[in-house]
């Protein structure tokens, strides 16, 4: 349970606690690598001198005994000579000159003691020098050792004397005492311990501070957006008074206010639309009760008022279907019956259907298919199409034409025209014929029209099918209706 409050509370957490935490941990991490590489540059540093120091030493008795062999005042002095870290090529800004005694002790062959520096300390008994080659006069051992929380760097090596012309063997042995250099190196790690912490904490408030400026224009953003009302979905965000990222968002808050502004208007449209197209025949059923009941009716009368109110009924009836089906094609989970059709066989169902009442107008009817299969819902491309026709057939004069043609693009889609040389539409009006409701002469809006759904469900279907429809039409030259299937490659 705490580790869950815990990854709860972080979650919880602000934006800018968040990149802040983020800055402090990369902080942290750079600062910890930086620090470890710093330190082991040090210590490997110091190492490297240390030894050198030694080597040098041994190296400089080594040419001593070879020019003498005489334990004099000279040699005393070369025994006990502080060495330096600057002496050999040390930073004093890493670590400034601290003198450094050598002790040194020197045997004969025989390992019996010959002379050693004047202030040597006695190393501890546990700790023994390392053996040097005795064959190699240039080998120089070395080793380290610790005891008591003290450090050492020890080292052995022969050397080589002549005396009266004879040659002898000389066993040098050195030490050196290490605790100035571990005092140098805790300080050293005391020093980044705290550039670590302080470095840590000064990344977080930076980064708070960064981030909160930073986040600044997108709380201005969430300012706006809260006065953003029902009443002002027209109001819009300037995306260039903001950084580029912001922008980015203002531009796509922008498209989702025209989409609402433009689906609320249309929301509201339909609601009016709809309530004037129920108003129509709700008034005629009442009106027509009002009448018969006003006083007594013969039943030939009532038969006739009983028959009006059904067609009226029915009328509402086929609006509440339309509008049902097209509330279900807006469905994303809606599916549809697709299989093959062979458009000669759909379009002589339909020619079978309209024939006798396009003969009754004297309009001719003509279907081309070319043997072309489509790969369609058979009931739904009926009701396509047997919706532009009946437009079709209820604006195009007698002596017409009107032809459904189907044909194979050149991308493999598949397209139906449906043509006619009647009244045509005003071609300011086409943007808004597939609209729900929408008449483009609203002046013979009467029970010959229609419900105003015909296109909107045709519009629907395309889409269900994943094609498109296009409408293009001259006032008095006729109307074209182009439907586009895609191809399924």
């Amino acid at each position: 349970m705490p580790l869950k409050s815990a990854i709860k509370s972080v979650y919880s957490l602000s934006l800018a606690g968040k990149l802040a935490i983020l800055y402090a941990i990369t902080s942290f991490a750079v600062l910890l690598l930086a620090s470890g590489l710093l330190y082991w540059s040090l210590l490997n540093h110091l190492q490297q001198e240390h030894q050198k120091l030694l080597t040098t030493k041994i190296i400089r008795l080594r040419q001593y005994f070879a020019g003498s062999s005489e334990l004099n005042q000279t040699l005393r002095e070369l025994i006990d000579a502080e060495h330096h870290h600057s002496q050999i090529t040390h930073s004093s800004s890493i670590h400034p000159g601290v003198p450094h005694h050598i002790y040194v002790q020197i045997f004969d062959a025989d390992h019996r003691f010959l002379l050693e520096s004047k202030r040597i300390e006695r190393l501890p008994k546990d700790i023994s020098f390392p053996k040097a080659d005795r064959e190699d006069m240039a080998a120089i051992a070395v080793s380290r050792a610790r005891l008591d929380q003290r450090a050492y760097l020890l080292a052995s090596a022969w050397a080589i004397a002549e005396e009266n012309g004879v040659k002898h063997k000389l066993l040098i042995q050195a030490y050196l005492e290490l605790a100035e250099d571990e005092n140098l190196l805790v300080d050293f790690q005391k020093t980044l311990a705290a550039v670590l912490f302080f470095g840590v904490l000064a990344s977080a408030f930076t980064g708070f501070w960064v981030t909160r400026r930073g986040l600044r224009p997108l709380r201005q953003v969430t300012e706006t957006i809260e006065k953003i009302t029902v009443q002002q979905l027209n109001e819009r965000l300037d995306p260039s008074l903001w950084p580029s990222e912001i922008a980015l968002l203002a531009k796509a808050f922008d498209a989702m206010l025209m989409r609402l502004d433009q689906s609320f208007d249309r929301l509201s449209q339909f609601s009016a639309d709809l309530a004037h197209e129920l108003r129509t025949p709700v008034n005629n059923l009442m009106g027509e009760a009002e009448v018969i009941l006003s006083k007594t009716r013969s039943p030939e009368e009532y038969r006739l008022v009983l028959e009006s109110n059904m067609e009226e009924c029915r009328r509402i009836a086929r609006m509440i279907d339309e509008l049902l089906f097209l509330a279900r094609a807006e469905d994303p989970k809606t599916e549809i019956k697709r299989q093959w059709l062979n458009l000669d066989n759909e379009f002589q169902t339909l020619k079978d259907y309209f024939e006798f009442i396009a003969a009754d107008k004297s309009v001719d009817l003509v279907f081309k298919a070319d043997h072309i299969r489509l790969y369609a819902d058979s009931r739904l491309l009926r009701r396509v199409l047997s919706n532009l026709i009946s437009n079709a057939l209820r604006y195009t004069p007698e002596k017409g034409t009107i032809q459904v043609l189907a044909a194979i693009e050149a991308d493999n889609a598949i397209t139906i025209e449906v043509q006619d040389n009647g009244a045509g539409i005003d071609a300011a009006l086409l943007p808004q014929i597939f609209d729900r409701f929408f008449r483009a002469d609203k002046s013979r809006h009467n029970e010959n029209q229609g419900s105003g759904l015909g296109l909107a469900i045709v519009k629907s279907i395309m889409e269900l099918h994943g094609g498109s429809v296009t409408m293009d039409s001259q006032k008095g030259c006729g109307t074209q209706v182009k439907l586009v299937f895609p191809s399924l490659s």
